[in-house]
C-alpha cells in the first residue's frame, strides 16, 4: 500500500485521511469541485481513491497553482483554474503566506498567529475572483457531486456565490473553525446556519486541526449532505 502512495504525484496524509474516510463511509462521486486546491493534495487523493470522472480544481496563488498543474498533469480528469472564488466577480487582494496553504483573502487573526507563529504573511497580491456559479457554468458536472472548500476563512463567501452550483451538489467537505483563525471568518456555529439555508445538514467530522502547544481543537473538516426535499 505504501509503495502505491509514494507513486502519487502529490501525497498529503491529511488529504488522504479525509478522502479515504469518505470512501470507507460510502461516499461515491462522479464530480469533485476542489476550491482552494493549493498544490493538488485533495485533487490527487480524490482522483486516486474516489476515481471521479471530473475534478475542477481552483487555486488563486500563482506559485501554488504552478505546482498544482505539475502535480495533476498526468491526471486527465483534473482541470486546474487559477482564480479565487467568492461572492462576486472582479479582483481581490490576496495575502500570500510563507506556508502557501495558509494564504487567504483574509488576514490572519490572533488565534492563528498564537497557535502557528511561523505562518507569516509575506506579500499582498491581486488575483481574479469569480463566483463559483460563473466559473463552473457550462461545464459538465455529473452527479453525485462533491464540493470541497478549504479557503482559509472565506468559505461563507464562496457559498454565497454558489447558489446554482449547490443545487446540483450532493456533498460538501468544508474546513471550519471553532474560533476565528482569520479576520472576519465565520465560525462553525454560524456556518451551520448558512449550510442549512443552502439545503445541507451537518453529517459528521472527518478530521481535526489542533493547537500544537495546547491540543485545543481549532478547526475541523466537516461533511455536509444535501437534504432531500
Amino acid at each position: 500500500m505504501m509503495t502505491g502512495l509514494l507513486s502519487w504525484p502529490k501525497f498529503s496524509f491529511s488529504s488522504y485521511r479525509v478522502v479515504e474516510r469518505l470512501v470507507r463511509q460510502g461516499v461515491t462521486v462522479n464530480t469533485v469541485i476542489d476550491v482552494g486546491a493549493n498544490v493538488g493534495q485533495f485533487s490527487v487523493a480524490a482522483a486516486k481513491l474516489m476515481k471521479p470522472k471530473s475534478i475542477f480544481a481552483f487555486e488563486p496563488a500563482p506559485a501554488a497553482f504552478e505546482r498544482l498543474k505539475r502535480n495533476t498533469r498526468a491526471l486527465p480528469e483534473v482541470r486546474a483554474m487559477c482564480m479565487a472564488l467568492g461572492e462576486r466577480d472582479g479582483v481581490s487582494e490576496f495575502n500570500v503566506n510563507v506556508h502557501l496553504h495558509s494564504s487567504s483573502i483574509l488576514k490572519l487573526a490572533a488565534a492563528h498567529e498564537q497557535a502557528f507563529p511561523n505562518a507569516i504573511e509575506t506579500e499582498v497580491i491581486r488575483v481574479p475572483m469569480m463566483r463559483l456559479d460563473g466559473a463552473i457554468e457550462g461545464k459538465t458536472k455529473e452527479r453525485p457531486c462533491l464540493l470541497k472548500l478549504d479557503v482559509q476563512g472565506y468559505e461563507a463567501n464562496v457559498l454565497l456565490g454558489a447558489t446554482e452550483t449547490l443545487a446540483g451538489t450532493d456533498y460538501v467537505v468544508a474546513e471550519l473553525s471553532f474560533k476565528p483563525m482569520y479576520q472576519g471568518e465565520r465560525t462553525f456555529a454560524d456556518m451551520l446556519e448558512l449550510f442549512e439555508e443552502k439545503g445541507f445538514r451537518f453529517s459528521r467530522p472527518l478530521d481535526f486541526l489542533a493547537d500544537p502547544k495546547t491540543g485545543e481543537f481549532l478547526q475541523m473538516d466537516g461533511l455536509f449532505v444535501r437534504v432531500e426535499a
